[in-house]
């Protein structure tokens, strides 16, 4: 009975609001012109176009190595072009920036508002970030761990210095079959891209030894091994022989770069290195 009393209660209304409205002068519940709708519709799809557009601008000034140290604000408009604003140091890292936004799909106009001599680069920009060194320091010890766990390695004097996953292995060992046993070992850890082996063997007397070579031949030797380093690679670095003292010039980004670039030319030549390299983030 109860569900019967609401029924004819909604239907009463109902046809109260009906009434209401077919009354002469009432004014209709105005919907929104259909074109007035597309307007709408168009005017989100074109917001939605924009941010996706700064969005992969500034994801491609992020990706470049020479540009990432520094913030930029990126806008899109409608008429697919891009405003970059922001500062680097240099009218060259301006440029860059410029060129990588022009390059982006999509984008058919720059507006390079960037400013020179403003930007400082963040206060960690000459050293590695902590979770980079975190890494390193990590894998460091996952290396003397797995030798630590093969007996065939007891008794040996090894060190293990990581830098990007790239592990560099010095120190002495008895015969060279430790020697290649301590190299694959580390080639097998997980998260190592590349070794370098820098192991010396005790009481082996090598025709060349790098100790034995004369200035010249040990910058070389130095040289090629800094050149061929993966973490240096992209740097070009020198070696020369000055008055009897072997120097380390070049340009690197971080400071623990030209660490490694100095203790990989040391071990290389077999001599003390005037580390002269210049870091430039």
């Amino acid at each position: 009975m109860r569900r019967l009393l609401m029924l004819v209660i909604v239907i009463g209304l109902l046809a109260a609001a009906f009434i209401y409205f077919r009354k002469p002068g009432t004014p209709m519940p105005q919907m929104p012109a259909l074109d007035e709708v597309k307007e709408k519709i168009g005017q989100v799809g074109d917001k939605l176009l924009e941010t996706k557009t700064a969005g992969s601008v500034k994801t491609a000034l992020e990706l470049d190595r020479d540009l990432q140290p520094y913030s930029f604000d990126v806008s899109a408009d409608q008429n697919d072009g891009v405003v970059l604003k922001g500062a680097v140091p240099t009218d060259e890292l301006r440029r860059r920036a410029g060129q990588i936004a022009a390059a982006v799909p999509g984008v058919v106009r720059v507006d390079n508002q960037v400013a020179l001599g403003a930007a400082a680069a963040p206060a960690s920009a000459s050293d590695r970030t902590v979770g980079e060194n975190f890494d390193d320091k990590a894998l460091d010890a996952k290396v003397h761990l797995a030798f630590s766990l093969n007996k065939d390695l007891k008794g040996t004097d090894l060190s293990v210095s990581a830098f990007k996953r790239a592990v560099t292995l010095s120190g002495q060992v008895d015969t060279p079959a430790q020697r290649s046993l301590a190299v694959e070992i580390a080639q097998r850890v997980s998260g190592v891209a590349s070794v370098t082996d820098q192991i010396g063997v005790r009481g082996a007397m090598p025709a060349a030894s790098p100790a034995a070579l004369d200035a010249a031949a040990a910058a070389r030797a130095a040289e090629t091994a800094v050149r061929g380093h993966e973490s240096l690679v992209p740097y070009a670095l020198t070696v020369a022989a000055e008055e009897g003292r072997l120097v380390l010039r070049g340009r690197v980004k971080t400071a623990a770069e030209k660490e490694l670039a100095g203790l990989v030319a040391r071990d290389a030549a077999g001599r003390p290195i005037d580390n002269q390299i210049e870091i430039r983030p």
